[in-house]
C-alpha cells in the first residue's frame, strides 16, 4: 500500500551518493564570496525550512552570522536590511512563498538550492545549486529532505573550508536503513495505537524533531508537534500521558527526558549515537556517530521507516495529500 513511499525512502543512499558528486561539481563554479563575512539569511518553508537549522547553527558556531527566516518575513519591503546575502531553498523550486520572496530581495546576492535549474526559483536567483537526481515520488518528502540537508551542509562546509564526512554518509545511511528494516516493525506495533506524537531534539536535531512531526501529520494524519528540547521542558510535556508517543533525538538531556516521558505513560523512541543502555521502557535506536551537521540525515531515516510501517498497520497510504491547497506552488 505504501510501496512508492518506501521505495523513495530506500533510494536515499543512492541519491545522497549521486547528489554529493553533482553538488560538489556545481559549487566549484559558484562565486561564494558574497556569502562570506557578512550576514547570511536562509529561507525555506515546510521540510525545506526544517533543513535550514543544522547549517545555520554550524555557521554561527564558527563565527559567521546566519539566520533562518520564513519566506513570509522576507516579503517585507525592508527584507534586504536583514542580511547581506540570501540562500533560498525549495525542493521543487516552485514553492509560492519562497519564489515570491525574491521580489523583495532585488539587488542582494541570492543563491537558490532546488532540484531543477529551470525552476522559477533557480531561474530568478543569481546562482543555483542542485539537489540529487532522484525526486520524491509522493507528496510527502523523504528523498528531497535528506538531499536538502546534505546540500546545505556541503555549502556550509565550503564556506568554512572543512569537510563533515559527506563521502561516507551514503554508506552509513544504507546501514541505518538495513538495520531499521528489522527493528522498526516491532516498534511500529506500539506506535500504531497512539493518538498523538511529540518529537523533541536539541541543536541540529531540532531539524529532526520538526521534520518528524511534519511527517506524522502529513503521512499518518495524527496530531504531532516538533519542538526544541529546552522549549519542550517549559510546559508542553504536561500533556503527555497514555496514548502519546514521543520521538526524542539527542544525548544526555534528551536521554533523561526520554525516561521521564516513558514514566508518564508515553511510548518513547530515543534516537542517538550513544551506546549506553536506554532508560526503562524506552526503545533506543542507535545511530552512527557523525558530524553534527550530518547527523539529522541519519536521524530521520528510522522515522521514515516507522511512519511507513505504522501507515501499513493503519491501512492508509503515505503520499497523497487529502487537502491540497491550490496556492502553494507557482507555475
Amino acid at each position: 500500500m505504501n510501496g512508492e513511499f518506501r521505495e523513495a525512502v530506500l533510494s536515499q543512499p543512492e541519491n545522497l551518493r549521486a547528489a554529493r558528486e553533482s553538488f560538489a561539481a556545481a559549487i566549484a563554479e559558484v562565486d561564494l564570496r558574497p556569502l562570506r563575512g557578512g550576514t547570511i539569511v536562509f529561507s525555506g518553508i515546510g521540510a525545506s525550512g526544517h533543513a535550514l537549522i543544522p547549517t545555520v547553527l554550524a555557521l554561527r558556531a564558527a563565527g559567521q552570522r546566519a539566520f533562518a527566516i520564513s519566506p513570509g518575513e522576507l516579503r517585507d519591503a525592508r527584507a534586504t536590511a536583514l542580511g547581506d546575502a540570501f540562500v533560498l531553498v525549495s525542493q521543487s523550486g516552485a514553492s509560492a512563498e519562497t519564489v515570491q520572496a525574491l521580489a523583495h530581495l532585488d539587488g542582494a546576492p541570492v543563491v537558490a538550492i532546488s532540484a531543477h535549474g529551470e525552476s522559477p526559483l533557480a531561474e530568478a536567483a543569481g546562482a543555483w545549486l542542485p539537489l540529487g537526481p532522484l525526486a520524491d515520488n509522493t507528496q510527502v518528502a523523504s528523498v528531497s529532505y535528506t538531499a536538502t540537508l546534505q546540500a546545505l551542509g556541503m555549502l556550509c562546509d565550503a564556506l568554512l573550508g572543512r569537510d563533515s564526512g559527506w563521502r561516507a554518509l551514503a554508506d552509513l545511511a544504507a546501514d541505518v536503513l538495513e538495520r531499521g528494516a528489522s527493528t522498526v516493525p516491532g516498534l511500529a506495533e506500539r506506535f500504531a495505537a497512539l493518538v498523538a506524537i511529540d518529537a523533541v531534539g536539541g541543536g541540529a536535531a531540532q531539524a529532526s524533531a520538526g521534520e518528524a512531526a511534519l511527517l506524522v501529520r502529513e503521512g499518518l494524519r495524527l496530531p504531532a508537534v516538533g519542538m526544541e528540547t529546552r522549549e519542550y521542558l517549559h510546559g508542553p510535556l504536561e500533556a503527555v500521558a497514555d496514548g502519546f508517543g514521543c520521538l526524542v533525538f539527542g544525548r544526555e538531556r534528551e536521554r533523561a527526558l526520554a525516561g521521564e516521558l516513558a514514566a508518564f505513560g508515553a511510548v518513547v523512541a530515543l534516537l542517538g549515537d550513544e551506546a549506553a543502555p536506554p532508560p526503562p521502557r524506552v526503545h533506543a535506536i542507535e545511530l552512527p556517530r557523525v558530524a553534527e551537521l550530518a547527523a539529522p540525515i541519519l536521524q530521520i531515516l528510522p522515522v521514515q521507516l516507522l511512519a511507513e510501517e505504522v501507515a501499513r498497520l493503519h491501512g492508509t497510504r503515505i503520499g497523497t495529500l487529502r487537502r491540497h491547497q491550490p496556492d502553494t506552488k507557482v507555475r
